[in-house]
Formats: structure tokens, sequence, C-alpha cells
């Protein structure tokens, strides 16, 4: 297809973004009679995808990066029979159904769904809020990894000095000084940040060779760890983290990143409260997702935070009578609205795979009927809220089970089943 012209056949369904919620509704699809006579298509910047569940581990090495990686595009273009383009997404046209990419190119599908997810990223209000490494997405992972490899590799009594210009650090800057342990900051006291500090904090102990052990410090703006688990679950992570030499800053905020250290002051007061400077070599934001930028280019409906509005049966335009149906989205970058309120929706891998599942049932429900619905828009199954399930938290060299005020330590066993998980996962899209 040439750039900037449209193939008015291009799909049955367009797929945007292929990570955990977009590959799922592929794989939901395929298992259907109906949905096996699809034409997908499926648009993503990237042709495999890092487990992100456990993306902390691959960063420290306990975990093989190769092998925690899912060949996303050779799986869409083998056993599920679907079209991949690789792009970034950069328009949309409700009315058209149609998506233009960076490259000029243009989609046109029945349907389409938005699976185009969130980015870990700190608020503007952080002065030096560039400098924070990003790990979460595949690129930013190997740049991160690369930089805290430098970081601990040998040569710790003199200086350490990065020779590239690209990220936050830049030529010239000292990483560490001499003869001191790298600092490391983890900044937001969540379930990412915790798991963070608690990998981080296990090179004290078990590490790649050669490298060196980093000094941890984790900073979280709110009075106890895990604050949307129960209390035991944050005071046992609390204790835990404590005892692997990480140095909790409870109550606190960080203000601003600066070569070799960061700026800290308590959460409680106004801008005269003094700061604080404490070492930081180098640091990770863990304190909270926001939307994808894309998100603001779609004309869909959004909340005031800036995700995707949908209803609960998922649909991006969800009144009582949808005037465009055939518009879907899922995955982090949706909020369901109701009559009343916004659901709680936790922004956990499983929330995907539960969203797919359902997105793939009215979707094929409506692939039955004319594009044009000459009886009516059919009803549809509406998405079920389920506002707890079980977490596994890693936290270095203890590991957690939380389900509600159960809170159970079996290091070995979660750990083993967190991977176990993951073989399965990987085994599904296979």
């Amino acid at each position: 297809m040439a750039q900037g012209t449209v193939d008015d056949a291009t799909a049955d369904v367009l797929i945007l973004g292929a990570s955990f919620a977009g590959v799922e509704l592929l794989y939901q699809l395929r298992r259907s009679a109906r949905g096996r006579g699809l034409k997908i298509v499926v648009v993503d910047r990237q042709a495999e995808h890092p487990y992100i569940p456990l993306v902390q581990e691959r960063l420290v090495g306990r975990l093989d990066a190769a092998g925690s990686v899912l060949a996303t595009r050779r799986y869409v273009e083998g056993p599920a029979k679907a079209r991949y383009v690789s792009g970034d997404v950069v328009g949309l046209d409700p009315d058209r159904k149609e998506v233009t990419l960076a490259s000029g190119e243009r989609l046109r599908a029945r349907f389409i769904v938005v699976a185009l997810g969130s980015v870990l990223a700190p608020p503007a209000a952080i002065e030096g809020a560039e400098r924070f490494v990003d790990y979460k997405f595949d690129r930013e992972f190997v740049h991160a990894a690369d930089r805290l490899g430098a970081l601990l590799a040998p040569g710790g009594e003199a200086p350490r000095r990065l020779a590239s210009g690209e990220g936050p650090y830049r030529e010239g800057e000292v990483l560490g000084p001499a003869g001191e342990r790298p600092a490391l900051v983890v900044v937001g006291g969540g379930i990412s940040g915790v798991e963070l500090a608690g990998e981080l904090a296990r090179l004290a102990r078990v590490r790649p060779a050669g490298w060196r052990a980093p000094k941890v410090t984790l900073v979280h703006s709110g009075a106890r760890l895990l604050p949307h688990l129960c209390d035991r679950a944050g005071a046992t992570a609390e204790k835990y983290l404590r005892a692997q030499g990480v140095e909790l800053r409870l109550n606190t905020r960080l203000t601003r990143l600066a070569p070799g250290t960061a700026a800290i002051r308590p959460s409680a007061g106004g801008p005269e409260v003094a700061t604080e400077d404490v070492p930081c070599d180098m640091a990770f934001w863990s304190g909270g997702v926001r939307p994808a930028p894309v998100l603001a280019k779609l004309p869909l409906p959004r909340t005031d935070d800036g995700w995707l509005a949908v209803g609960p049966t998922l649909q991006c335009f969800a009144t009582a009578r949808p005037t465009r149906p055939d518009i879907f989205a899922i995955g982090d970058a949706a909020r369901v609205q109701s009559a009343t309120g916004e659901w709680p929706t936790m922004q956990r891998a499983i929330e995907c795979l539960w969203q797919a599942s359902l997105t793939a049932r009215n979707l094929t429900r409506l692939a039955h009927e004319a594009p044009d619905y000459p009886h009516g828009v059919p009803p549809l199954r509406p998405h079920t809220l389920r506002e707890d399930f079980f977490h596994g938290i890693s936290l270095g060299d203890k590991s957690l089970i939380v389900y509600g005020r159960l809170v159970l330590d079996f290091a070995a066993v979660n750990t083993w089943f967190r991977r176990f998980l993951m073989r399965r996962y990987f085994a599904r899209y296979s």
C-alpha cells in the first residue's frame, strides 16, 4: 500500500496496540468460529514485548532478558493468521473508522479496538524529571539495563563517566563518587516500586559477576507502602525491605533531580519546607502511570485525567443508543464509566485478559449483524467488576501473596509460580 492511501478492505478488525490486552484480544477472536473468519490487522511500534510483571527481575539480570520476551509479530503473522503493521498511531477518524500512522499510511476497518496502554511518567513539576530512567517498554528497558550495568560495572575505585551523551546522563557527568557505593533512588511505594527496590537491594547479596552492590533508597509520599493493599501487606513489605538494606523515606516527596543528587522534602507542608539532598546516581520512577500521549490525539471520549472513557461494554461511545458501536478501548488506557461513576478498574495484566475476552465476545456478536444495524444495535454483555484478586509481590529475597487481608509469605513457591505464569503466557501465543 502506498503511503497516504487507504485500502477500503484493510480489515474487519483493527487492533491498536499489541501488548497484554491487544495480543489477548487477537487470541480470543481466533478461538471462536466467527472470529476465525475475520480479517484482522494489529498495529504496534515494536515487534516484541517484554513480560512486564517481571521487568524488574529482568533489569537486574535475575531473569534472562531474551527468555522473557514475547515474539509478538511472529505470533500474529503465524498461528494467529493476521497482518502486523509496525508503526506509531497519530490520528483516528471515528466516523470513517480510519487510523493514520506516522508513516502516512492509513488503515480502515469496521471495528477498531484501542489498546495503547499507559506510560510510566513522573509529574512535570519535578525539576530534572527527564533524568529518570524509564524501564517499562522494550526500548526503554534496553537503555535502562545498559545504564545500570555501566554504573555498577567494575571500576568503582574511581569516578565512573559515560562516553555516550544519550539519555538522561550526559557526557562527562560523574555517576558515582570514588570509593562510594552507587546510589539508586526509586520513587513510588506501590507494587512496582517495592518490587524494583527489592530487586535492586538483592544485588548486595546476589549480582552479575563484576557488579558493585548499590545503595538503594525508596521515596514514597504516603505513610505506608502498598497503599492500595491491606495494612499488613504494607507493614510486611516495609520490614522486609529494611532488612535487606533499603533506606525508606516515607511521607516524603522528590522535588528535583540533579547530577549526583536528588532533593526530597516532607509530603506535608508548603514550598517553604526545607529540602534535603540525598546521593542519587540513577533514579527510577514507579510512582504511577499516565495516559499514553497518543490518547490526547484521538477524538474519543476521555476522563478528566485523560484516559479513554468507556461504558461497561467497553465501547468508547457508550450511550443508550450507541452512534459508533464499533469502537472499543481496553487495557490500561480505558476507564469504565457507569451510572454509579468511574469503576476502580485495576491496572494489572490479568484485567487486560478479562477485558479482551469480553471484547472478543461483544465484537463477534456485532460482526454477525449488518454494518448499518438495520434492526438496531444488539445488547452486549457488560464487563464484570473485580475489585480484588490475588497479588504476587516480589521483595528481593522475599515474596508475598496478598488477597484482601490475607498475607502469605511463601517466597520460593511464589517465585516459582510467577515464572510458571510467564511460561504459560508465552506458550499461549506460540
